[in-house]
């Protein structure tokens, strides 16, 4: 074996050996008791996550210490709590975990139970707590159009407040069909959303013309029909 070859191996055996220290050494300090999770920070601006939440979430799940402890694991059980939308987590050393929280914000009460938020997922949460949120719509038909809704709700809302009324409550029909009813008690029939954005440019158009509409008929109408495609129908105060 050549010189060059016998150096090589030399360094080669050196390198592994410092590897294999570094291993051990990790090891050594993963066993210590100063390096075991002491406390595990939690942030965000909270209105429904508890403290019970918490504790019932990690519990058995944020096992290990600083060196050892799945991130991944705490992570997820932080996102199995109703409320929490997304969790962030972090180790500060040399003995703490900090977890950033994103809560959802309820904007609708499905007719299943659910509550939905404003990104359009429904989940299972308190319909009291809701409130927290600002006034909440009441839903009623299939599940699945849910991410629709939060994704036009706001759109709706804005329309509506600029026709002198409220949204309170929108329901889907088996085929897909939208009514929205106000607060004033109207009754506003759209239709399907066939292609995408019909709801929403129906709706733009009933806005745009409410005040012609209003004084033509006399008051607010009952009942608009926007199902149409180039115009709409209302029924009388």
């Amino acid at each position: 074996m050549s010189p060059g070859s016998l150096a090589l191996l030399a360094r080669s055996a050196a390198a592994l050996a410092l590897a294999l220290l570094a291993v051990a050494g990790i090891a050594w300090a993963a066993r210590q008791p100063r390096f075991d999770l002491h406390r595990i920070e939690v942030r965000g601006d909270l209105r429904h996550v508890s403290r019970a939440q918490v504790r019932s979430a990690i519990a058995g799940r944020a096992a290990g210490g600083w060196f050892t402890v799945r991130l991944d694991r705490v992570r997820a059980a932080f996102e199995t709590i109703p409320w929490v939308a997304a969790a962030s987590v972090r180790r500060v050393w040399p003995d703490r975990l900090e977890v950033e929280l994103v809560e959802r914000r309820a904007v609708g009460a499905w007719d299943d139970g659910r509550l939905l938020a404003q990104e359009g997922v429904l989940f299972a949460g308190n319909a009291d707590e809701a409130e927290l949120d600002g006034p909440q719509v009441q839903f009623s038909g299939p599940p699945g159009y849910a991410p629709l809704a939060g994704a036009g709700l706001a759109g709706w809302k804005s329309a509506l407040a600029a026709m002198g009324t409220n949204l309170a409550a929108v329901e889907i029909s088996e085929r897909g069909s939208w009514t929205l009813r106000a607060g004033s008690g109207q009754v506003i029939e759209l239709g399907r959303d066939d292609p995408p954005g019909t709801l929403g440019q129906r709706l733009s158009k009933v806005a745009a013309s409410y005040p012609v509409v209003v004084a033509q008929v006399g008051g607010a109408p009952a009942r608009i029909d926007a199902r149409y495609g180039n115009g709409f129908t209302v029924s009388g105060p």
